[in-house]
């Protein structure tokens, strides 16, 4: 009987669904929007296709800077990227937060880290991890950065052997971002960066891309249900059945990773408690340090710790190798650029490649952070945010809206339940606010004085990075968002200093995910991007 009953349940809602499509108005309805392209998906195709830039950007620049985009059944939700609804949205923390399936999904995958709880858990974590990403620890993990980004390009010198080839640099950003966060993270070594052998298993497993397709969108939307299944062993049972290569590979990167962060969580505890270390440089260790000295009140319990440990080789390590890597095409593609960054660098180390710039120097280096900026700024790694309206909202806009029968509001109201999209590379790229050249990658609009519009600065974009919603904002702001910074500089620092990048006759595209990858053509879903890359003869000061 239960079968049965699933399956005419089933029936109903689909029923429900299609009936309200045709029947109920919805307030969104006012809202201009591209049509949708199909009844089940509407525009959500579209949206998540691995080549859906194209679709992206004919929503930012044809319907205004609030878009109703089509969903499944029917569903109403909101494409946004209006400077004054996001500063709503994304400080709003009470009306406008996280999609519960995607906490759901996420607290399965990755654990009870910042990104899989809600409310006062979310606050607890944040205060607990905020002083682990402070200006002066970061600091003294700058020696750590460099200690590894120098053992990458000794890596890279071995590939090369002394003439210009081609090299996987996805690869090798993505062993060296991995290694980074492993040692100053976590205190633990992933990968020796000695041969183009990668022996560890979690270095093996975390290559897969963390794919944001319709399919993997339906599927984390059933978390919710499938957290309520049983015990623990069953629901694996049940995703383990699941025919979606996808979801398996995903299940495998989960699987190595959890045990991976167990051990090494029971060995850093157990040398803190012992004594043998007082505290590491590292940020687990500045966590679980502090964590051992919070108040009952404010401690975090395990599983958190495990899932923050999840979350910053999961989530850390994808995001920043991908941006390195998207600077080093753009660089080996505008050569003048990638001189003039390398002189500036040279000049910092006085010519010698092996020297440590200082923090504070190497973060004043005008073009080098110029170039990450304006990288981050049109290629941001996450190019939406998705959260919900919790309750009854009324967005205020910068911008008078076109509404659908002709009229213009400045007002917008929001039901209850509505899941709003935050248009990260669309507000990065809105000409109303960056002016005609939005589209272009061109580093000098930050070295002048008045290399910013006027309206920018008006306009009060709600990120915490640079006036780009690249890092979002608010309370859900990414926390490691000036580690990135350090890290990308360090590495591009040490690279350019020491080899030139070309383009190489292997394509490059960039697909559309959770977090954008590249690959070798539009027909291919293997990460990975090939440069020339070419040794530069060793330079030392007299």
């Amino acid at each position: 009987m239960l079968p049965y009953a699933v399956a005419a349940a089933g029936v109903v809602w689909v029923l429900y669904k299609v009936l309200r499509l045709f029947v109920v108005k919805s307030p969104l309805d006012i809202v201009l929007g591209p049509p949708r392209k199909s009844l089940l998906a509407g525009n959500l195709e579209q949206l998540f296709d691995r080549d859906a830039w194209g679709f992206h950007d004919e929503v930012a620049l044809q319907y205004g800077d609030v878009v109703k985009i089509n969903a499944v059944f029917g569903d109403k939700w909101l494409y946004v990227f209006d400077p004054t609804a996001l500063r709503q949205i994304v400080f709003k923390d009470s009306t406008f937060d996280q999609i519960p399936w995607l906490i759901e999904s996420t607290r399965m995958l990755l654990g009870a880290g910042v990104l899989g709880v809600l409310g006062e858990a979310h606050k607890r974590q944040r205060k607990m991890l905020t002083p682990a990403f402070a200006e002066n620890n970061l600091r003294e993990l700058t020696p750590v950065v460099y200690e590894v980004a120098r053992r990458l390009g000794d890596a890279v010198a071995g590939t090369v052997a002394g003439a210009q080839r081609d090299v996987d640099m996805l690869d090798w950003m993505g062993r060296g971002a991995l290694e980074i966060i492993g040692q100053a993270g976590l205190g633990h070594s992933f990968d020796p960066l000695t041969s183009d052998t990668k022996s560890d298993a979690y270095t093996q497993a975390a290559k897969q891309p963390l794919s944001f397709t319709p399919i993997m969108v339906a599927v984390r939307q059933l978390s919710p249900i499938l957290t309520r299944l049983g015990p623990a062993w069953f629901r694996r049972l049940l995703v383990k059945c699941v025919p979606v290569a996808q979801v398996q590979q995903l299940r495998n990167v989960v699987d190595t990773l959890y045990q991976t962060s167990v051990d090494i969580i029971a060995q850093k505890r157990a040398l803190l408690e012992s004594g043998k270390i007082s505290v590491g440089k590292d940020i687990m260790s500045v966590l679980l340090k502090a964590n051992m000295a919070a108040s009952e009140a404010d401690r975090l319990p395990d599983e958190q710790i495990l899932g923050q440990m999840n979350i910053l080789l999961f989530a850390a390590t994808d995001t920043t190798s991908h941006v390195m890597a998207q600077i080093l095409q753009l660089l080996s593609e505008n050569p003048d650029i990638q001189e003039q960054v390398r002189q500036e660098i040279l000049a910092a180390c006085d010519g010698d490649p092996e020297h440590e710039i200082s923090y504070d120097r190497l973060h004043a280096l005008p073009l080098l952070d110029a170039v990450c900026k304006e990288t981050l700024r049109l290629y941001p790694p996450t190019p939406i945010v998705l959260r919900t309206a919790f309750e009854d909202s009324t967005l205020t806009l910068a911008r008078p809206l076109r509404t659908a029968d002709g009229t213009f509001t400045d007002r917008l109201f929001v039901p209850k339940d509505t899941n709003v999209l935050v248009g990260v590379r669309a507000c990065n790229r809105a000409r109303s606010l960056w002016g005609p050249d939005a589209e272009t990658w061109r580093p000098a609009r930050w070295l002048a004085e008045d290399g910013l519009p006027p309206a920018l600065a008006s306009a009060a974009v709600p990120g915490v990075y640079a006036h780009t919603m690249t890092f979002v904002g608010g309370p859900r702001s990414c926390v490691g968002f000036r580690f990135a910074q350090i890290e990308m500089k360090v590495v591009m620092s040490t690279l350019l200093s020491r080899f030139a990048f070309e383009p190489s006759a292997t394509p490059i595209f960039w697909n559309v995910s959770a977090i954008t990858f590249p690959s070798a053509g539009r027909e291919s879903e293997k990460p990975e991007m090939w440069l020339k890359v070419r040794p530069l003869a060793p330079r030392k000061s007299g």
